[in-house]
């Protein structure tokens, strides 16, 4: 058996970053997690979880969610919301679109506050 557990995510302000992604994808928010409280972990679906780590340097990652149409939608209303920039082109994160250049429902990317740049596909 192979399991998908977690994928370590660098942020600046670990509790933050992980709540900015639970808001805009719309699930429960996680929680603090290592032997100090250091870290935080961001359940994700019934796969796995985002865990994020504190660090002062924090190269970008690309993390992409796949999601069905209604959470798609749900989602582009909330980066509205927030007035923020997302786009349908990785070279283009601020195009304002959101078709699927591979034949989809729709693909968005956007920037987190540690400049990841996140995708949601549905």
């Amino acid at each position: 058996m192979i399991a998908f557990d977690h994928v370590a995510v660098l942020a600046r302000n670990v509790a933050a970053s992980a709540r900015f992604l639970s808001d805009i994808l719309g699930i429960a928010p996680g929680e603090p997690d290592g032997p100090d409280g250091e870290m935080f972990r961001l359940p994700i679906g019934q796969s796995g979880f985002l865990l994020y780590f504190p660090a002062e340097e924090v190269p970008g990652q690309h993390i992409a969610f796949r999601v069905d149409r209604p959470t798609f939608d749900a989602i582009v209303g909330r980066l509205r919301a927030r007035d923020m920039t997302f786009g349908n082109d990785p070279e283009d994160p601020a195009n304002m679109q959101t078709s699927d250049f591979l034949g989809g429902y729709g693909r968005v990317f956007f920037l987190d506050p540690d400049r990841h740049l996140l995708e949601v596909i549905a």
